[in-house]
């Protein structure tokens, strides 16, 4: 490909060096704050001394894929842990940075539902300040890991209290793999019978999931050049009102490429920017293929928004977020 492959840095699979889960009985508050916010404590010397760059470097990481530079999280504030407040403690995702000199070296925790519901805090064990920035610099990815894990499972229950079991239907029917839809889209037609196309449309925004299935030949068909090629070949029946304006892979911005392990299936995930040619439309897109050994056929459903006068880190999340619901 001439354009870079990446590995998408493995934001939503299990991680393996946490170094323990806890598991407290279920708090009755509500958590506050708004998706992809973190707040963290830390005492005012670690964090005035360089503990603050070091946590906004990490959890501030560009995601990848979109058009516009957005952040993983968002660091709303901090305090130190002798003034937190009841608000504080009610956050959605908190990181807690506890220094100990008893700690021979640095460690990961995970609570859920501590001080409130839904909730994630993600606490660095460290013996100094020095230990813990640079566990923070090296595990930024899993720290972002873990509360992304939270976010997604938030999104997903809220998403399951609606659905659309027709178009549901529609989709194990297409391709033999269900899968969450929830309430809101519609069935569009490309004009071709191949690409199964639903539409979430709002004013000045809108949703897409697509789905269709390929005749799989080798192993090269699971590569990313293959599947970026046949990804261009399957949108072009997408069209506008524009006259000969079709849909395509942006070729002015990076693809990434990534295999995950979902729901016991392996899927090959290409992300990226996806564009209208002769019209003034695009996005971010992320697309999931599996093949089916059964049928030997390449099973893709593709994900894609347009929303150009909005944050995309959020929208798209809904909907990639959906891919953990296939079986």
């Amino acid at each position: 490909m001439k354009r870079t492959i990446l590995s998408l840095i493995a934001l939503v699979v299990v991680i393996l060096s946490v170094g323990c889960t806890i598991k407290p009985s279920a708090p009755s508050r509500t958590s506050i704050g708004v998706p992809y916010e973190a707040f963290v404590i830390c005492d005012d010397k670690s964090w005035n001394e360089g503990m603050d760059s070091v946590v906004y470097r990490s959890l501030g990481a560009r995601v990848l894929g979109l058009p516009r530079p957005e952040s993983y999280f968002y660091v709303v504030d901090h305090r130190d842990q002798n003034q937190l407040s009841d608000i504080d403690r009610k956050y959605a995702n908190i990181l807690s940075i506890n220094l100990n000199p008893s700690y021979a070296e640095p460690q990961l925790m995970v609570a859920d539902n501590v001080y409130a519901r839904p909730q994630t805090i993600v606490t660095v064990n460290a013996a100094s300040a020095s230990d813990a920035k640079a566990f923070i610099e090296d595990h930024g990815g899993e720290i972002c890991g873990l509360f992304e894990i939270g976010e997604r499972n938030r999104q997903l229950a809220n998403s399951r209290r609606s659905s659309t079991p027709k178009l549901m239907e529609a989709l194990k029917n297409h391709i033999g793999i269900e899968m969450h839809i929830p309430a809101g889209f519609s069935k569009a037609n490309s004009g071709d019978r191949s690409l199964l196309w639903f539409m979430r449309d709002y004013e000045k925004k809108a949703q897409y999931i697509f789905a269709f299935e390929t005749q799989y030949t080798d192993e090269r068909d699971l590569t990313g050049e293959w599947l970026e090629r046949m990804l261009i070949n399957k949108l072009a029946v997408v069209h506008t009102d524009k006259p000969h304006a079709y849909m395509t892979i942006s070729q002015s911005a990076p693809i990434y490429f990534s295999a995950l392990d979902i729901n016991d299936r392996v899927w090959f995930e290409l992300r990226g920017c996806w564009e209208v040619m002769f019209d003034q439309m695009g996005g971010p897109f992320v697309s999931f293929s599996t093949l089916d050994e059964q049928s030997q056929t390449i099973k893709t459903i593709l994900f894609a928004l347009y929303a150009p006068e909005e944050m995309q880190r959020g929208l798209m999340g809904e909907l990639e977020y959906l891919i953990y619901t296939t079986k």
